[in-house]
């Protein structure tokens, strides 16, 4: 780790450097969680975030750039180091409308056991605003990305649409609608053989034990993803898609100088394919390649409210209730044979932050507690998650220093 702090504080000094009439942001995150694998078999961790990043300026275009090392305390095999870089650009077509164009590219390279969550990729974003009238906004934006990993399991394209209509009153009311179209393509998810959850004796393991499902052992890395606590593949030949139509409906209402509320509700259909895998994970905030914003089919509804308190200090929270379901995934028996009953999963969510904003510097501690329940018993769980941090905004003059 202090290796990795010496080379972020080297980059630091050369971007201050180099950087001109930009912006350089240093962050630290400190985590805590009870469960790090987010399943029933709970897993303690610590797990610190290091950050720099910069933006500027250039000319027509605008440079945004990161580099991130987080490091995992009790599960070191996990800590990796991230990086992202873009240009984007702003076209005014006419008065009350604008083109949005960005490319950019990122890379994530894991130690150990999950070095075949080490990727790298890209993407292209395309959007369209325009004024309807002085208090209604239409967006339409369309995104393309791929990855490749080091384990080319995990191998995948993707193209996302939207379309969103914002409408603001006078009475300091938002009303936004959004509906989006996306569909993620596997290039090669099949595993040569399947994943059983026995062990070498050949006795049954419970379903509520961890499980292991090797990956192909190919990719630019030449990587074997072993599992973690619940991936297993599916054997076979091939590629696989899964697409979803989703709409959602956000109203917020500001009180005062002091008091923001919102609601939102979300409904994600699943309109092709399914999910390559077996059995999926999600891990805390480490990207698990099997499961994301794809997998699922359902519905999620969020209530939040913000305080705006004396000192620039603000208070959030939020509560998130969500049920869904996961196309392809499916219950598994005691011989870890497939029974074709979807796994479903219905989750609450709190959440806290409390931030508190200096003028070049804004610090915050946070808490979260997820409910997870499932009708697979190994991922019903429940836990907390503690949270600090502060970032560090450092204007660069134009003749480079701060």
């Amino acid at each position: 780790m202090m290796k990795m702090m010496r080379r972020l504080a080297l980059l630091f000094v050369a971007l201050t450097g180099s950087v001109q009439g930009g912006t350089v942001y240093l962050s630290f995150n400190q985590h805590s969680t009870q469960n790090l694998f987010q399943t029933r078999e709970a897993v303690s961790d610590r797990i610190s975030a290091f950050s720099l990043a910069v933006e500027q300026d250039l000319g027509a275009l605008s440079l945004l750039a990161d580099a991130e090392y987080t490091a995992f305390h009790q599960t070191a095999g996990l800590s990796f180091f991230s990086a992202n870089a873009g240009l984007d650009a702003l076209v005014p077509a006419g008065g009350k409308s604008a083109f949005y164009f960005a490319a950019g590219a990122a890379g994530a390279f894991y130690s150990r056991d999950y070095a075949a969550f080490s990727t790298f990729g890209g993407s292209l974003t395309g959007a369209f605003k325009t004024y309807l009238s002085p208090s209604s906004i239409l967006k339409i934006q369309g995104q393309g990305a791929y990855a490749s990993y080091a384990d080319m399991i995990f191998d995948h394209a993707s193209v996302v649409a939207s379309l969103s209509i914002d409408r603001y009153f006078p009475t300091r009311t938002t009303l936004k609608a959004d509906a989006e179209y996306g569909y993620k393509h596997f290039l090669h998810p099949y595993a040569a053989a399947p994943g059983p959850l026995t062990d070498p004796g050949g006795s049954a393991v419970m379903s509520a034990g961890p499980r292991r499902g090797p990956g192909s052992g190919s990719g630019w890395g030449g990587r074997r993803y072993d599992g973690g606590y619940g991936f297993i593949p599916r054997a076979g030949v091939g590629t696989a898609g899964i697409g979803h139509v989703s709409a959602s409906l956000l109203a917020a209402q500001g009180i005062g100088d002091v008091l923001g509320l919102s609601v939102s509700a979300l409904r994600q259909w699943t309109v092709s394919g399914e999910n390559p895998f077996l059995s999926i994970e999600e891990f805390y905030l480490a990207a698990n390649p099997s499961s994301d914003s794809f997998s699922w089919a359902g519905d999620q509804l969020t209530g939040r409210v913000t305080l705006n308190l004396p000192w620039s200090i603000e208070l959030k929270t939020g509560y998130t209730a969500s049920d869904k379901t996961f196309p392809g995934i499916e219950l598994l028996d005691l011989a870890g044979l497939p029974t074709g009953v979807p796994r479903n999963d219905v989750r609450r969510l709190f959440e806290a932050r409390l931030e508190k904003n200096f003028r070049r510097l804004t610090v915050y501690l946070a808490y979260s507690h997820i409910k997870n329940a499932s009708n697979d018993p190994l991922f019903e769980w429940s836990s907390g998650y503690i949270m600090g941090g502060f970032q560090w905004n450092l204007p660069v003059r134009r003749k480079g220093g701060i």
